[in-house]
């Protein structure tokens, strides 16, 4: 469609978005059901906690250097021989780490499968942003991660069990079968009346056209929610019980109560971030953030502890909703897909160095400073997105485009 379309009509959720939403809570249950797995399978093969560490982050290096280039790629994929390729390409990757026994096998299958099988996420993304209509990047957007954080929470709940009772190469079956169908229900989708912007050229040409200044200070803004939401996803589980002397099956349960309240936040929040624009709706996330933050530093509870985790992953959900919309607000509809899959290189990257950062906190400056460490970074993000100024009429793709799937 051309990109200078007269304004769009009113939208209903289509066939098309239901199953972009199917089909991304089955792809992330199916990894996290193996993911949940993986340290157990480490230990029944004998091998080191920092080979276990070392493989993972091989996973996250995969994903980061790989997910601006399938952005760049996401308005070329959408039809169903190339999903049908790139996804029995992923599956078979999925199978390889099943039978691995060695850390270098583990290590580079596991590199190799964070590179590949997140093919789809740029492009489900920008279906699911656009979907909704005119001025609803927000709720288009929080919705995605409510199905999205919906699979992870599933496969993370159901990969323990299956594990003890089936071992990993079953579970690694039930892995590869549950991607399969993800994998059908993209297949299925409608693809002859999904209205991708055209094909641009040059992979170098597209970053550099979407890192304009706006996009760059919005990336920076990501950076510090993902080291941020490091906090409670992987160091609750060590200043619950030693500052608040929680047990680790507490911990376990505000770990999910903490994912639950960001994924229903943020679908919640994303009405309001289309109220207001992203622009004006970010520095509320970050608030939140910094008074959970601040909150558990002065906790003097576990009960105040869990409360002011339920603010700050209040403060997840909000900025999941409101980032992506203030990303894509500057750049033009046929650079999307590019700009979507850059701006998840920064949210890899924000989770690669914030565990990293904290922990060199935790051991140099002890437990209670990660609070007040995360703090200042949120509060430096709650400054820099108000001080951001621009325009407040929604995404741009809002009056260029009938959406990616027809009524």
């Amino acid at each position: 469609m051309a990109e200078n379309s007269p304004p769009a009509p009113n939208y209903h959720v289509s066939a098309a978005v239901g199953l972009v939403y199917a089909s991304t809570a089955v792809s992330w249950a199916s990894y996290a059901l193996l993911a949940v797995a993986l340290p157990f399978r480490f230990q029944a093969l004998g091998l080191s906690v920092v080979e276990y560490g070392v493989a993972i982050a091989s996973l996250a290096l995969g994903m980061l250097l790989t997910e601006s280039v399938w952005g760049v790629l996401a308005f070329r994929l959408g039809n169903p021989r190339t999903i049908l390729a790139l996804g029995v390409a992923s599956a078979l990757l999925y199978a390889v780490i099943g039978v691995s026994t060695t850390f270098v096998e583990l290590a580079i299958s596991l590199g190799l499968l964070g590179a590949l099988f997140i093919f789809q996420v740029p492009l489900m993304r920008w279906m699911a942003l656009t979907a909704l209509g005119p001025g609803t990047g927000g709720r288009g957007t929080g919705l995605y991660g409510l199905f999205s954080g919906a699979g992870i929470v599933v496969g993370t709940a159901l990969g323990a069990n299956l594990f003890v009772s089936f071992g990993f190469v079953d579970l690694t079956v039930i892995v590869v079968a549950s991607y399969a169908v993800s994998l059908l229900l993209m297949i299925l989708m409608p693809w002859n009346r999904v209205t991708l912007p055209p094909r641009q050229p040059g992979l170098a040409r597209q970053v550099r056209a979407v890192f304009t200044r706006p996009f760059a200070i919005v990336a920076s803004l990501v950076i510090l929610a993902f080291i941020a939401k490091s906090l409670v996803w992987n160091f609750l589980q060590y200043y619950s019980v030693l500052l608040f002397h929680g047990t680790p099956s507490e911990a376990g349960y505000v770990i999910g109560a903490a994912q639950a309240t960001s994924l229903v936040a943020g679908a919640a929040l994303g009405i309001l971030v289309d109220r207001w624009g992203p622009g004006r709706s970010t520095p509320f996330g970050f608030v939140l953030l910094t008074l959970g933050a601040f909150g558990t530093l002065f906790s003097s509870s576990y009960a105040e502890m869990v409360g002011t985790t339920m603010v700050f992953s209040a403060g997840v959900g909000w900025l999941s909703a409101s980032l992506l919309p203030l990303a894509l607000a500057p750049v033009r509809r046929p650079l999307q897909g590019t700009a979507i899959g850059v701006f998840g290189s920064f949210e890899d990257f924000g989770l690669l160095i914030g565990p990293i950062l904290i922990s060199a906190v935790y051991a140099g400056l002890g437990a209670p400073s990660i609070f007040l460490a995360v703090g200042i970074l949120t509060a430096l993000g709650a400054v820099a997105s108000f001080l951001l100024r621009r325009p407040e009429q929604g995404i741009p793709l809002a009056s260029e485009s009938t959406g990616p799937a027809g009524a």
